[in-house]
């Protein structure tokens, strides 16, 4: 995409392959090859990975030659956010790598290693590139330039607002007054439709599908199998966690889409080859289990 990619809603982010009339994102089939390798990789150095070798302070690590994969991961995610200014798919790569590094080897230190490392890029970024100043600027206060820059999140909070506990009833909201509604802001014109009950039901549902993902990776027949599915429901999880987090300002926003909910062909797509996959080693399980 670096190369070849397009930027069909003009957002400044060249994140499509394609001809104008069938065009998709790579980064979503992305995710789901990033956990499958990760999945092989982890499982055969886990013994390796959890191995101490220097410390810093009061964190210890392994050996510099097994901390390699983290340093290059953080490398790529920086590079992601830069070239293509995806936050979201920085924080989503990011973040599934140290969940499945801590599920692998149960150190701490690699997860307080990486946010580190994390922080000490986003502030780099933040000092080097204008759009990511932007997005940090209008996450701290939308309201300084509400008709240009922060015009979509002020929208995104006075429509949860606006829908109260109960909301204004299906059909009885303004959702078209908030760009992309359809991708980023699908929770607002949900908030503002069914109220807080309406938005808690959403996330309810997000935590039953990662309960059941998870359990599927607790009952999984090998390590492989366990590291595959905790892996996947992460994608879920977190990516619905990072997009709500940036619709209600507790991040900036970071432009992925909502799981299940968000219109975009990609990202279905991939998120039911993910809960496909998640039924595959469930089914493995059933099937050793009658075995």
């Amino acid at each position: 995409t670096l190369v070849l990619g397009v930027d069909p809603n003009g957002s400044g982010a060249r994140l499509w392959l394609g001809v104008p009339d069938l065009l998709f994102q790579p980064s979503e089939i992305n995710k789901v090859l990033l956990v499958v390798f990760l999945a092989g990789y982890l499982e055969e150095k886990r013994e390796l990975l959890g191995q101490l070798g220097w410390r810093i302070g009061p964190v210890r690590l392994p050996p510099l030659v097994y901390l390699g994969p983290l340093l290059v991961m953080w490398g790529l995610s920086l590079a992601v956010l830069v070239w293509q200014r995806d936050l979201g798919a920085t924080l989503l790569f990011f973040g599934i790598f140290l969940a499945m590094l801590y599920m692998a080897t149960a150190r701490t230190s690699y997860v307080v290693a990486g946010l580190a490392l994390l922080v000490l890029g986003a502030v780099f970024c933040y000092q080097a590139f204008a759009h990511v100043r932007v997005r940090v600027d209008v996450w701290l206060n939308p309201w300084s330039d509400p008709a240009e820059s922060g015009y979509q999140l002020v929208q995104a909070l006075m429509a949860l607002a606006s829908g109260g506990v109960l909301g204004a009833g299906l059909a009885h909201g303004y959702p078209l007054y908030i760009p992309a509604v359809h991708t980023d802001f699908a929770i607002a014109a949900i908030g503002e439709e069914l109220g807080l009950a309406g938005s808690l039901a959403v996330v309810a549902l997000y935590l039953v599908l990662v309960h059941r993902g998870y359990r599927v990776a607790l009952q999984a027949v090998d390590g492989f199998s366990q590291l595959l599915a905790a892996g996947l429901t992460t994608v879920l999880g977190l990516q619905a966690l990072v997009i709500l987090a940036g619709t209600t300002r507790l991040i900036p926003v970071t432009g992925i889409t909502l799981p299940f909910v968000s219109y975009g062909g990609s990202s279905l797509l991939t998120n039911f080859i993910i809960v496909g996959l998640l039924l595959r080693v469930s089914a493995e399980r059933e099937g050793a289990g009658g075995g």
